[in-house]
């Protein structure tokens, strides 16, 4: 019998050790369904969580050092950590009511924009809506903000149809479409990882991310719908496909809109000014047909995106800071604190967008498109007023191919956001919100620091030498 090689001994630990701590949280489950949840337990799974990702981290620190390992034994392993959760209980998260309430919605004529859930409940709603909530009336009284109408956008719609198609209101189908998707993405990082000469086994940073299986596989999150678009238009755009690139991106911002904000990062190598400005306008082109069915939910208070732009926040100590900052400084100078949230935002975006054009431009000849796209799409995250752990997964498709340590070490750190359901929220925010928000992403900030200088330091070193 042929000896198994050191790497696949160690594969086979980390690999182990993983699968029992995912078994242990999808053990605890359903006695942390949201809403009626054992605070008492919240602290353990947070624990079996972060050490699932300290094994994580080993794994990926073991195929640096030696790329022997085995590509199959990598992806049957994750194929089981997300089996491990296909019949669990979804941790503390209730998002996916939503989704399958409005594939509801869709499948029954109805453009899901037009009413929102507390329309329904009042008897101000098209009719047939008033017959799905008789035929689902649990996961419809689940919905969490039914006074909003949704913000998902028309994409994602179809594929939450799709899912009810399946099976009406079903967990299980939603988590095989989640799993189709999942596969998918693994495939063109696969395919992304050859083409740029890349050992394959680096799909283990996305693989076997367990904070990525986690909040898609037991929370039913449904980030990972983008992720083959975003992959596809990458390699469609290094294979020429002009066409083609475009519309896929322009598809995955029909998921989610975040996409939208690296178009840049991938366009910036054409020296063609012609070409560039006509492929910027076929994207915005099919983006604004796209999210024409937005149209009805309008712009008034109960418009998902009126709401979410307004002063959803949540998880995010910088965006805190700033807007007691900003309601400091009005304060002083006699205007209303109220008009805070508004002048907060608008400074976050205008940080952003002076990033993105550092990223897209100034960075142009240091480093590649998955680098360019993860800087971007990093800082859409850490700058969010909202900094949900399912929104950190908009990164590990472009880690795999673009490695950050500073990054990579907020799958143990977001964890620890849901130590919120364990402190009371408090006068002032409590514990969480004055502590535990801070040991979240401080550490990862002054990895990004360092990480930042040694970069600096290299570009400098490289320019003597370029003039020399």
């Amino acid at each position: 019998m042929e000896k198994i090689n050191k790497p696949d001994r160690l594969l086979l630990f980390c690999g182990t050790a993983i699968l029992a701590l995912l078994l242990g949280i999808a053990t605890l489950s359903p006695s942390l369904r949201s809403g009626v949840f054992e605070r008492n337990l919240v602290p353990v799974f947070t624990v079996l969580l972060v050490a699932a990702a300290a094994v994580y981290f080993l794994s990926v620190a073991n195929l640096r050092k030696n790329l022997a390992a085995s590509v199959p034994l990598i992806i049957l392993f994750g194929l089981a950590f997300r089996v491990a959760f296909m019949f669990s209980a979804p941790v503390l998260e209730n998002d996916f009511y939503r989704y399958m309430w409005d594939g509801g919605v869709l499948a029954s004529g109805v453009n899901p924009y037009s009413h929102s859930p507390l329309d329904v409940s009042e008897g101000e709603a098209h009719e047939n809506l008033f017959e799905l909530k008789e035929r689902h009336e649990e996961p419809f009284e689940n919905i969490n903000h039914p006074h909003v109408k949704t913000i998902y956008p028309p994409v994602a719609q179809l594929f939450f149809a799709a899912s009810y198609a399946l099976s009406p209101m079903s967990v299980t189908a939603w988590r095989f479409v989640l799993l189709i998707f999942d596969a998918a993405t693994l495939s063109l990082l696969l395919l992304t990882l050859r083409q740029f000469g890349m050992p394959l086994q680096n799909c283990l940073v996305y693989w076997w991310n367990p904070l990525l299986v986690k909040v898609i596989f037991n929370s039913l999150h449904m980030d990972v719908l983008a992720f083959p678009f975003v992959l596809g238009a990458v390699l469609l755009f290094l294979a020429g496909r002009k066409k083609l690139w475009v519309l896929a991106l322009s598809l995955a911002a029909g998921v989610k809109f975040w996409p939208a904000l690296i178009f840049g990062a991938i366009v910036r190598p054409i020296t063609n000014r012609k070409e560039t400005a006509l492929q910027a306008l076929t994207f915005t082109l099919i983006v604004a047909v796209m999210l024409l069915p937005m149209l009805p939910s309008g712009q008034d208070s109960a418009s998902g995106l009126v709401a979410y732009g307004k002063s959803w926040q949540n998880n995010s100590p910088l965006f805190a800071t700033v807007l007691g900052g900003v309601e400091a400084l009005l304060e002083s100078l006699g205007i209303h604190p109220g008009h805070a949230q508004k002048y907060s935002r608008i400074a976050i975006v205008a940080v952003l967008a002076l990033w993105k054009f550092y990223v897209t431009f100034a960075m142009r000849t240091s480093i590649g498109i998955h680098r360019r796209a993860l800087l971007i799409v990093g800082g859409i995250f850490l700058l969010s007023p909202t900094q949900f752990p399912w929104y950190y997964t908009w990164l590990l498709p472009f880690l795999a191919v673009a490695p950050s340590g500073a990054f990579l070490s907020l799958t143990a750190l977001l964890p620890l956001y849901y130590l919120q359901y364990y402190f009371p929220s408090g006068e002032g925010g409590g514990i969480f919100g004055n502590v535990v928000v801070w040991v979240e992403f401080a550490p990862a900030w002054i990895l990004l620091a360092l990480e930042a200088g040694r970069f600096l330091s290299a570009e400098k070193k490289r320019k003597i030498e370029g003039d020399g």
